[in-house]
Order: C-alpha cells, then structure tokens, then sequence
C-alpha cells in the first residue's frame, strides 16, 4: 500500500448526534464557539456540510440510529419486504464481476411524519451502476410507516438502507446488512460539553499521528477513489475511546457522489490506534462526549 500523507485534509467538529435535556443552551453555544475557535487555529482546516449535523430543533429529522439507541421504534417498509421489493424492481446490467472487499451499498432518505419520502441520495457504494440502479428503484418506494420515540412520539426520521450485493445463478441481489450492534458505552453521552473533548497535544498533533498511521487503501487506488468519512466516537470521562463507526459525509444531496466503505474502514482503523484524549468536562465534572472527525481521502 502506498502512503499519500500529505493527501489527507482534516477537520475538527463536535457534531450533534443525540439531544441530551442535561446540555443548555449557554452549554452549547460554548461549545460551538470553541470549536469554531479551533477551527480558525489551523490553517488547513474545512468545516463539516450544514446537511451533515442534525439540529436539536424539533423540526429536523432524527437519526434512526439514534431511535435505535434509545429503544424506539424504527420506520419501516409497509407494502412488505423492502429487499424483496427492490429485488423486484430493479434491472441491474450485465458483465459487473464483484470483486471488491466490499459490496455493499447504502441509500439515505428521510421518512415523514405521515411515511412520505424525500431527500435522497447514495449514502455509501461499492459499484456505481448498479448503486445507482438500486437509488433509482429505492424512490419508486411507497409510503413507510414512519418512526417512533421510546415514548410513542411519531418524528421525521432520516434512515439508511444498507444492502449487500450476492450473485446467485447468475443474477444479482441485494440481501439486508447485519444490523448495528448496541453500543459499548453505556452511561450517558453527551453531544456538546462545556469543554470539548482533545486529542493528546491539540489538533496538530492529532493531524501528524493520522497522517503517520494512514495508508490510503490500495483498492482505493485501484479504483481511483476519493471521498469524504466521518468518524463518529465517543470519548468516555476517562479519555477512552468506543463505538468507532465511519460514515460518508455525502447527504441530503443528490449530486454528491457516494462513498467507498473501504474508506471508512481505514478512516476507522487509524480511530481505533489513536491514544486516549483529554475528555470533556460540565461544570468542572469530566463526562462521555459524542464526537466526530472528519477526514478527507483526495488521490494526489
């Protein structure tokens, strides 16, 4: 594998990913002012798409994964098989060998309060024709049954469908991808702190050991590649980090072009070697914090 270190543009963000009734507003205007603070420090520095963070207003979607967390009750297909249905539909060309370490794909929407869907667009993929097929047929979709929190409350939702390709007697299909396991951390997680979390010597520092650890995947590069990952953590009241996921940053945009999961796979790979970092802190008290990097692959 070859090494692009001097490809790689960071950026640093507290996302909004869950909606705690312990964060006020003083709290998280704070915490905003010093991201933005930190943000202007740095001179090669981006900042995350507006389309990217959930606003705790209640007139933004929630995040299905953040029903899931707290035990709701997730929209859902309501003519039937969602799989079966799009193995039905769709008309996917010939001669594509699947040959890659993964074949998955990925497609965003937002599911109404009345299970009406907009917002489309390839969240993640693996081979643009047929995931573009699969995005074709997900908009034909008719209404879902719309998401539910834990104490019944109906809310928009914005929900990822994520499939795996499989050929079978010569014909492609898309099978559901194993559902997200519960998180690790347990206690409560807090998506703005008074004081932010830091990686160990601030954010030239976390910007050397990334670039020190990052191998731009081979396969990217066999496939000429590029792309823009998220990777959301959480960094516990001791400095420890858990629940590494890799997302893409491409959404609410049509236009955007998907990217590949074994981008997110490195970008979560070097998460998982970084030291423990400096946790948050409320009030002088140190607390678990929702956080989020991202981190843009460009092919030199």
């Amino acid at each position: 594998m070859r090494n692009f270190k001097n490809t790689i543009i960071l950026s640093l963000i507290v996302l909004v990913t869950a909606c705690s009734g312990h964060t006020s507003k003083e709290q998280q205007n704070s915490a905003s002012e010093r991201q933005n603070e930190e943000q202007n420090s740095t001179g090669n520095t981006e900042t995350l798409s507006d389309s990217l963070i959930t606003n705790i207003s209640q007139q933004e979607p929630v995040k299905d994964v953040h029903i899931f967390r707290e035990g709701g009750t997730l929209p859902e297909y309501s003519s039937g098989n969602v799989w079966q249905y799009i193995n039905d539909n769709v008309h996917f060309p010939t001669g594509i060998a699947l040959n890659r370490s993964n074949n998955s794909v990925i497609v965003h929407f937002i599911v109404e309060k009345d299970g009406s869907l907009n917002s489309f667009s390839l969240y993640a993929g693996s081979y643009p024709v047929l995931d573009a097929e699969v995005l074709r047929v997900a908009k034909t979709m008719t209404k879902w049954r719309p998401g539910k929190r834990a104490n019944g409350e109906i809310v928009r939702t914005t929900y990822l469908l994520g499939g795996v390709y499989q050929l079978e007697n010569g014909k492609f299909k898309l099978y559901p991808l194993p559902s997200r396991q519960p998180e690790q951390y347990q206690g409560e997680v807090l998506a703005f702190a008074e004081k932010i979390p830091q990686f160990p010597g601030g954010i030239r520092a976390m910007r050397k050991f990334i670039s020190d650890n990052m191998h731009y995947p081979a396969e990217a590069i066999e496939y000429k590649e590029e792309g823009n990952v998220v990777v959301q953590f959480i960094i516990s009241p001791t400095g420890e980090i858990s629940d590494i996921f890799g997302v893409v940053r491409c959404r609410f945009n049509e236009e955007c072009t998907s990217t590949s999961l074994v981008l997110a796979k490195e970008a979560e790979r070097i998460v998982g070697l970084m030291p423990n970092w400096i946790p948050g802190e409320n009030k002088g008290e140190k607390v678990a914090v929702r956080y989020a990097l991202p981190i843009s692959f460009k092919l030199p």
